[in-house]
C-alpha cells in the first residue's frame, strides 16, 4: 500500500503540470502471432508500462500510432482522476490529427 500511495503521489504531481501524459503502451512494438507463447514472461512484461497507472487507479487508454515492421505500435494516453472526459477529448484530437486508426497491419484487411 506503501508504494501504491507513492505511485499515486508521483503521478498526482505530474498532473497537476500537464493535462495528460502521454507515451507507449508497451516497451517494444507488437510481436507476431503466437511468437512469444513459449514464453509467459516476456509477454508479462509488455504490460510493464500500464501497471502503475492501474496502481494508481487512473483512467488511461490506447490508441494506434503506427507501425514497427508492419505490426501496430500504441500510444498510452493517462488522464487525471475524475478527468476521463479530457481524456477521451485528447484520444478524439489524436484521431483527427492522423489517420493510424484506419489503417491496418500488412496482411490484414
Amino acid at each position: 500500500m506503501q508504494i501504491r500511495r507513492l505511485i499515486q503521489q508521483d503521478f498526482a504531481n505530474a498532473l497537476a503540470e500537464v493535462d495528460v501524459i502521454m507515451g507507449p503502451t508497451t516497451p517494444h512494438p507488437s510481436w507476431k502471432l503466437g511468437e512469444k507463447s513459449a514464453d509467459p514472461v516476456a509477454m508479462y512484461m509488455e504490460d510493464i508500462f500500464t501497471i502503475s497507472l492501474n496502481l494508481a487507479g487512473l483512467p488511461g487508454m490506447s490508441v494506434p500510432c503506427g507501425f514497427s515492421n508492419g505490426l501496430p505500435v500504441g500510444l498510452q494516453i493517462i488522464g487525471n482522476y475524475l478527468a476521463e472526459s479530457r481524456l477521451l477529448n485528447v484520444a478524439h484530437m489524436f484521431q483527427q490529427a492522423t489517420d493510424w486508426h484506419t489503417k491496418a497491419p500488412e496482411g490484414i484487411a
